[in-house]
């Protein structure tokens, strides 16, 4: 129970500086360019910079995880998660994200504001 609650706290505050400090370099043609509304997003594989971490909108479509805890596309967290104990060495990700290791585990997009929780 302890190791859970050490595990939320320091995932937690990983997220918050990960989100605050870092931003993903934007590309500047035109084709490449991120959509900037929320709606446009939806079809976007990836958050949005500045996106509330555990939002809706904190979503990447690419690897279907939270987009602020996605370590294929943001590798610098994955120190914390081998910190935590939360990582699967064989197939390099968190073990709490690994569907191989983990069949039966169900990683949910959060609903948005306008739609109502299952």
């Amino acid at each position: 129970m302890r190791h859970v609650s050490i595990f939320n706290i320091i995932l937690t505050v990983i997220v918050l500086f990960a989100s605050s400090a870092c931003e993903k370099p934007s590309e500047s043609s035109p084709a490449t360019e991120r959509p900037t509304s929320s709606a446009a997003n939806k079809e976007s594989a990836h958050a949005l910079p500045g996106v509330q971490p555990g939002s809706h909108d904190d979503w990447c479509g690419e690897h279907q995880v939270p987009e602020s805890l996605c370590t294929r596309c943001n590798p610098s967290l994955i120190a914390a998660f081998k910190a935590t104990g939360d990582w699967c060495a064989e197939h390099g990700l968190p073990e709490s994200q690994c569907l191989i290791c983990n069949p039966n585990l169900k990683i949910e997009r959060p609903p948005s504001s306008g739609e109502a929780s299952p």
